[in-house]
């Protein structure tokens, strides 16, 4: 349970305990509140900002994610070196207060004050991103800070002059290159106020809607469940940009009812996981990248979600086709009609969640900044929340998205942090453009020798990371070497954001699928290899952008539509081969056809795709008289294929996995009827209202809503008065007081809510 569900379920609790989780709550309400403010009435100074958000957000990962297990045996030690963490991170911020006039002269006077400040800083953000995604991104930032004071003892390329430790720690704690770069601008200024949006709408209905809308548009078609899952996926992308979340989100329907079907209980898994890492390159969000991305590049929001528009929907429509390919190869049945929701009904009842997508279109196209889009959008969902009558929104529920917000927030600003260390040692020795030259050499002008070993090194680098730290990374050593090659901007920076997140699906270390492997029962190997194959776009489509740029919007109206469908049909060609399946099975010589014609076609030039187009021309017309001749008997899957079907790899792969042990466990808790019956069923919304009732009586909750007024008039106060312009310390006290009040008004509300007692006539 979140800090705001246990302080709001009135149960009895110790004061320690009530007094961590209403500091929790506050915390994470203050850190929520200053993004929303400076979204509505504009920042205070950006160092103190920046500074509030990193150190609140190091707070709040050190509070939630504990050093130790509640079942270990030094956990009461692993909290005491927890709340000393937590001091540390206030110390940290009562520095950067009383430096904020004095920061720029930091540069010519490092004081012992600064080295103490700057080290524990460090170490404070290298162990929260430790906690939040693992220790990889860690030991690449402790590695770089070697490098860099000992540059001078290695050899070739990587040899240079050392930095000092000083300049090392002025590069890293106070220069644009490090801490407060380019990332945790970004998070300051927009992430937080798109995640606020998604978690909101998710709260009041919008992401169950999504859910039951990809089952009513395509549940009963062929494959129904894993279509489904893969419009599911793209529809919470688009305002997630998470792929475990969409995971977690989505998966608990799609993959039991994948599986109920027949597929193999890895490749549902493997859907699942392929499609949720589509989130994170679809606009508008994909996963915080679209805003550090134009950032970098100099070029508008709008320009770098345009040209990610056409490669995402090319992603999802190969993993469809895979989809209904691998459907039609085993004879999988699609879901009952008569159990689905109807589409039609459903959006003219609940469309309304339609309308803040609608409303970030329309304002990025008008040309209103970001953080306006994000503050109307935020505003549109609470207006649907306030207004929709089956589940109407209440201060207990705000008061969950916030903390919801803040938690999931925290641990990537950590690691935008934790990425702010990795380049500003980079930068600090300059080793991007010594790589970059040194690379440029080795590959001698052979450019697709550059692309391919870039490719490696983004799979290899992006191992275990978030979308926006993996970037980050990548934007600092492999983008400098292609474009050194001569590779535009655009295509370069996609082309390592691409095959960074690809490590998302791809085994060893493919998490993602791990994240689906429980919820499916299947062997997390396994599963991560059945996502590599219906992701294999993710690998192909890096390509076109350095050969073809068009499909990037960087061509004219004929390149670009020219390069869509030529992509689109090579992506369809491989997925037939991978799949074994076209309009019959197909043996290894017609595989070898479709895969040389795909081959064709994925060449941009003139010659190779007329060659393309007649090759799978001729051998889509072989495959489908093949199947008219044979009446071929279609052969349903059987669960035994879970072990030992699918082709070699796969038999490799669980071979591996029963040397290993199995390590893929447990069944949903919920059986398919309940989840299909969940999707028909206003079930949730009647939890929802009944959940309501429980804590507010009509009294309660008109007094919960005052305070919720309150609290915005103390904005109001702060922002009609220039408060955070004129004096920002006084304006962080205001913030910090407005989250108390919000917190402390409605816990009081909720548990000291009146209760009504009815008394038996015979006693009145």
């Amino acid at each position: 349970m979140t800090s705001t569900e246990t302080l709001l379920s009135r149960q009895r609790m110790r004061a320690v305990d009530a007094l961590f989780h209403w500091l929790v709550a506050v915390l994470c309400t203050f850190y929520v509140f200053i993004h929303l403010y400076i979204g509505i009435y504009g920042s205070p100074d950006s160092q103190l900002l920046n500074a509030l958000h990193v150190n609140t957000a190091l707070a709040i990962v050190f509070m939630t994610m504990p050093l130790l297990r509640r079942d270990h045996p030094a956990y009461l030690f692993g909290r005491v070196l927890d709340f000393l963490a937590l001091c540390a991170c206030v110390g940290c911020t009562i520095y950067f207060m009383m430096e904020i006039k004095t920061w720029s002269i930091r540069t010519l006077i490092f004081r012992p004050v600064d080295y103490v400040t700057s080290v524990i800083f460090i170490a404070l953000i290298l162990e929260a991103c430790r906690r939040a995604v693992g220790g990889v991104l860690v030991v690449i930032c402790l590695v770089l800070m070697a490098y860099a004071l000992t540059s001078d003892h290695f050899g070739g390329m990587f040899y240079g002059a050392p930095a000092s430790p000083t300049r090392l720690l002025q590069t890293i704690f106070l220069g644009n290159a490090g801490i407060f770069g380019v990332a945790v601008t970004v998070m300051a200024q927009y992430v937080v106020l798109f995640i606020l949006f998604g978690v909101l709408l998710n709260a009041v209905g919008g992401g169950r809607f999504f859910t039951r809308l990809a089952f009513a548009l395509f549940g009963h078609r062929r494959g129904g469940p894993a279509k489904a899952a893969v419009v599911s996926s793209a529809m919470l992308g688009t305002i997630s940009g998470s792929a475990i979340g969409n995971v977690v989100t989505t998966g608990i329907f799609t993959i039991p009812l994948m599986i109920k079907l027949g597929y193999r209980r890895a490749f549902a898994g493997g859907v699942e996981a392929a499609a949720s890492n589509g989130g994170m390159i679809s606009p508008p969000i994909m996963g915080a990248v679209a805003f550090i991305m134009a950032d970098l590049m100099g070029v508008s929001y709008l320009t770098i979600i345009a040209a990610a528009a056409i490669p995402a929907l090319l992603y999802y429509m190969t993993m469809f086709v895979t989809i209904d390919l691998e459907a039609r190869k085993y004879g999988l049945a699609p879901l009952p009609r008569g159990k689905l929701p109807a589409a039609g009904p459903m959006l003219r009842k609940q469309g309304y969640f339609l309308i803040p997508l609608i409303v970030i279109c329309v304002a990025l196209v008008l040309g209103y900044s970001i953080v306006f889009v994000a503050v109307m959008t935020i505003a549109t969902t609470f207006i649907i929340g306030i207004l929709r009558s089956n589940s109407r929104l209440d201060p207990a529920r705000l008061m969950g998205a916030i903390e919801e917000t803040a938690r999931s927030t925290a641990g990537l600003s950590a690691t935008a942090a934790a990425a702010g260390i990795m380049l500003g040692a980079i930068f600090a020795v300059g080793l991007s453009f010594q790589v970059a030259q040194e690379a440029a050499r080795m590959a001698d002008g052979n450019l697709w020798i550059l692309v391919m070993l870039c490719g490696v090194m983004a799979i290899i680098m992006g191992m275990g990371m978030s979308a926006a730290a993996v970037y980050l990374t990548l934007a600092a050593t492999v983008v400098p070497i292609m474009q050194v090659a001569g590779i535009s901007q655009m295509a370069a920076h996609f082309y390592a954001f691409y095959f960074g997140i690809a490590s998302n699906i791809t085994p060893p270390v493919a998490l993602t699928a791990y994240a689906a492997a429980p919820i499916a029962g299947s062997k997390p190997i396994e599963t991560g290899f059945y996502a590599a194959k219906l992701g294999i776009s993710n690998l192909l489509l890096p390509i076109l952008f350095v050969y073809h740029p068009a499909i990037l919007l960087e061509g004219s109206w004929g390149e670009i539509a020219t390069v869509s469908i030529t992509s689109l049909l090579a992506l369809i060609g491989f997925a037939a081969v991978t799949t074994g399946y076209l309009f019959a099975g197909l043996n290894v010589t017609e595989r070898l056809v479709g895969a040389i014609g795909s081959l064709l076609l994925f060449i941009p030039e003139p010659a190779t795709d007329l060659a393309g187009l007649v090759a799978i021309a001729l051998w889509a017309a072989y495959s489908w008289r093949k199947s008219r001749r044979r009446q071929e008997a279609v052969v349903p899957i059987q669960e035994s294929a879970v072990s030992d079907g699918g082709g070699w790899l796969n038999r490799w792969a669980s071979g591996r996995m029963a040397k290993e042990g199995e390590a893929a466990i447990g069944q949903t808790s919920r059986n398919e009827d309940e989840l299909l019956e969940m999707l028909v069923s206003d079930a949730e919304d009647g939890a929802v209202r009944a959940q309501a009732r429980e804590r507010f009586s009509q009294l309660s909750l008109y007094l919960a809503w005052g305070a919720v007024l309150l609290t915005s008039g103390l904005f109001q106060f702060s922002g009609s008065n220039y408060i955070h312009a004129r004096d920002p310390i006084l304006w962080t006290a205001v913030m910090l007081l407005a989250a108390v009040f919000f917190v402390s008004s409605i816990w009081t509300v909720v548990r000291w809510r009146p209760v009504v007692v009815a008394v038996p006539r015979s006693q009145s």
